[in-house]
């Protein structure tokens, strides 16, 4: 919960840093991490986040970093409504009813830039999503996509629809999964770190990741056999959030500072950091002379042709959000265009 540092002056009331001369009011926020404080999203993302607004605010803005995480990761949109922490990271995967409008940033072939997908992905939010009111109890810093995921296996690539049939994959989220079972693969649903546990042990076969999560997750020999698609088999649309009552309790001056590192700001700087640490991911599997091949013209094919019923799917459900769900992707897709034309 946000609070205020009581720095006791006369009878301990007032909040201050004293500087010379001066007294200025100091708010600390609690940014809960389900992630280890370690982890590449965090050191490239998150942190660098929470230290240009300490910069820019010259200190009166203070970022505590719990050390443990209030709630697992399906728990920090609540977790931040209610005040146990004041600022978190999520993924509307976790809350798939509720965030219903964002599933399309799972689909396959949305882009090989997550800092281009992210930028149309927030642009496409604030034109479709903001007025609808699906962040209830939290102030949305922003939107933002982890960039292409790809297809790893401990014993083989993928070259054809019909190797996936018996094969158990680790999934995340529906789109991953829905792939996985439609070519007759098991789905195995665990969290992320869990996945050297369930690789190690051979109860999944194999994953569905981005390539910053081989590294991150000690898994790039585990599966040494990746088969990329272009623009992505699929992606994960995540967001920044702050409790309502935490921003609302700032000063105008510090509120715009948080507004300065929001929005497209936010979206830029989180898509430039999943490029920089897939990057890496996808160096390290290289050094560690994993096979990686690209999908074939079949799989290829096939991938279009199932995505063509998940775009379907979209555009019949957007309506009951009052969206033109076929409007919404050209212009996502249309922004991703301009972006990486520049």
């Amino acid at each position: 919960m946000l609070h205020q540092i009581w720095k006791p002056l006369a009878a301990g009331i007032a909040a201050t840093v004293m500087t010379v001369g001066t007294a200025t009011a100091q708010t600390e926020l609690t940014y809960s991490s389900w992630l280890p404080w370690t982890h590449p999203v965090n050191e490239a993302i998150y942190i660098p986040w929470m230290e240009a607004i300490e910069k820019e605010s010259e200190g009166r803005i203070v970022f505590k970093r719990l050390p443990k995480p209030v709630t697992d990761p399906t728990g920090h949109l609540d977790a931040v409504r209610t005040g146990q922490a004041d600022v978190a990271f999520s993924v509307h995967g976790y809350s798939r009813g509720q965030f219903a409008p964002y599933i399309f940033g799972e689909f396959p072939f949305l882009g090989d830039s997550a800092e281009a997908s992210s930028i149309a992905f927030q642009r496409t939010h604030e034109k479709f999503f903001a007025d609808k009111d699906l962040y209830k109890g939290v102030h949305i810093i922003g939107v933002n996509l982890h960039g292409p995921g790809q297809v790893h296996h401990s014993k083989m690539n993928m070259t054809k629809p019909e190797d996936f049939a018996g094969q158990k994959f680790r999934t995340g989220g529906p789109i991953p999964l829905a792939i996985v079972e439609a070519w007759g693969g098991v789905s195995i649903r665990q969290p992320a770190p869990k996945s050297y546990e369930i690789l190690s042990a051979g109860i999944a076969d194999g994953i569905l990741f981005v390539w910053e999560s081989l590294p991150s997750f000690k898994i790039t020999e585990l599966v040494p056999y990746s088969t990329t698609m272009p623009g992505g088999w699929y992606n994960s649309s995540h967001y920044l959030m702050m409790n309502q009552a935490a921003y609302d309790r700032l000063s105008p001056e510090d509120k715009a500072i948080i507004d300065k590192y929001s929005g497209e700001a936010y979206a830029k700087m989180a898509g430039a950091g999943w490029d920089k640490i897939n990057a890496w991911g996808l160096e390290e599997a290289k050094k560690a002379g994993n096979t990686i091949i690209e999908a074939s013209p079949e799989l290829q094919a096939a991938l279009k042709e199932l995505n063509e019923t998940f775009i379907a799917d979209y555009i019949s459900q957007a309506s009951s959000f009052g969206l033109d769900g076929q409007e919404v992707l050209d212009f996502f897709m249309g922004e991703v265009a301009k972006i990486n034309a520049m």
